[in-house]
């Protein structure tokens, strides 16, 4: 009986413990606005491309923004820390591009010709963002998240643009849909690594304001054939609004 007696009152003191070291544990919902620029980096492919014409690579900017959703649940470790694990869903519009130069002797001096390549998708963004929680007590909360995932394009367009010197002489506009994109890309999704640190301002206990940094890599589709395509490093802000306990 008292072994009995003294599993049980383990059992209790555990169960007591657990209670108040999760206490703030529970469901966390973010919804926010992500908005940055991005610089292309070409894959060896495209430069042995440029450079078979007598060109030198030309690296372009683009941007991204889009609407996430980040579900999941907030673990509390103790007083001030928590860790949650969060599935992410969203919508992204992505744009990279890149571009070669070479110049051509004129008995009038030399020109100089550009191509420009860019590529613009419409995605549905799907992955996995744990985050490090950290408390400072009141109104104030800090977020440090790394992850990763994919945006799956459902439809895009592509632009090749050539100029003479800086005058346009030629571009090609070319919508895609999905089908489009599988039959000319492989892949056909954009995967993509984030590193993101978030500023949470609480108005209630479980009601923040979020302002953030992101920063990550995009491994856009390549052409089939050719291997011929750029992925991106970029990096942006993002605002919106946090549902859950703090750490």
């Amino acid at each position: 009986m008292k072994k009995i007696k003294k599993f049980l009152l383990t059992i209790a003191m555990t169960m007591i413990f657990s209670v108040s070291a999760f206490a703030a544990s529970g469901f966390e919902f973010i919804l926010n606005v992500p908005f940055g620029i991005n610089f292309g980096i070409p894959n060896k492919e495209t430069k042995d491309a440029a450079k078979a014409v007598g060109g030198s690579m030309d690296n372009h900017a683009g941007f991204d923004v889009g609407v996430d959703a980040q579900i999941g649940y907030m673990f509390q470790v103790k007083d001030g820390f928590g860790i949650s694990v969060l599935g992410e869903l969203g919508y992204s519009f992505d744009t990279y591009g890149y571009g070669y130069g070479y110049t051509i002797p004129i008995p009038t001096g030399d020109t100089s010709i550009r191509v420009s390549y860019g590529q613009q998708y419409h995605s549905f963004k799907i992955g996995l963002l744990p985050k490090f929680n950290i408390g400072f007590g009141g109104r104030h909360g800090l977020a440090i998240g790394i992850g990763g995932g994919a945006k799956i394009p459902l439809s895009g367009k592509s632009v090749i643009i050539s100029y003479d010197g800086n005058t346009e002489t030629g571009r090609i506009d070319t919508k895609l849909k999905r089908k489009d994109i599988t039959d000319l890309f492989s892949p056909s999704v954009i995967g993509y690594i984030k590193a993101s640190i978030d500023y949470y301002l609480f108005f209630t206990d479980n009601i923040a304001m979020e302002f953030g940094l992101y920063l990550g890599g995009d491994f856009a589709p390549k052409q089939k054939e050719t291997k011929i395509g750029t992925d991106a490093f970029d990096f942006g802000l993002q605002l919106g609004f946090r549902f859950g306990p703090k750490a």
